[in-house]
């Protein structure tokens, strides 16, 4: 007996629900901003300067996230974003990163789905930001690791390979 369309059609689009968001990626070229890569509203990448937050601003921008942990930058980039009229918030996750938390899963997902607009989220190099940004796609929106991983290391994601797969509870690299 061979199955109907209708559960055929079922499958598919239950198939395709579990896969999570489809996203694509773009590097782009921000000047003060190293490692620019456009993924849907969210533009990931290393520490912007305060030029670059200004042509964010511009730009439409209302959210700044960073993952830089405290004391890693010379210079007070709350202070520069708030002047420009958007929101900085911060998901600190001090280098090296051993873990990735719960609270940072949490916190993420807030920033994602309060923000009115694109989010520029960065770290130093893209890498941290990248690593957070994959566990979440695959917690929160249900996105395939493999998925997630692979956008991941094409926004910077590195150094941070071996902790989000054992957040997802995938073996290490060898």
């Amino acid at each position: 007996m061979r199955p109907s369309v209708t559960i055929l059609l079922l499958a598919s689009l239950n198939l395709a629900a579990c896969s999570g968001p489809k996203i694509t990626t773009t590097p782009i070229e921000v000047d003060g901003m190293e490692n620019s890569v456009l993924a849907g509203d969210l533009l990931i990448g290393s520490q912007p300067s305060a030029e670059a937050l200004s042509h964010f601003a511009d730009e439409g921008y209302r959210v700044i996230l960073s993952t830089r942990g405290e004391g890693e930058l010379q210079w007070d980039e709350k202070a520069v974003v708030d002047s420009l009229g958007m929101q900085f918030i911060s998901i600190p996750m001090p280098g090296p990163v051993t873990e990735i938390t719960d609270e940072q899963i949490e916190r993420f997902d807030d920033v994602i789905n309060s923000a009115d607009g694109p989010v520029v989220l960065h770290c130093g190099s893209g890498n941290r930001v990248s690593g957070l940004w994959a566990v979440w796609l695959v917690e929160k929106e249900g996105m395939k690791p493999s998925t997630a991983i692979g956008l991941a290391e094409k926004t910077g994601m590195k150094g941070i390979r071996a902790v989000v797969l054992q957040r997802l509870g995938l073996p290490p690299e060898e």
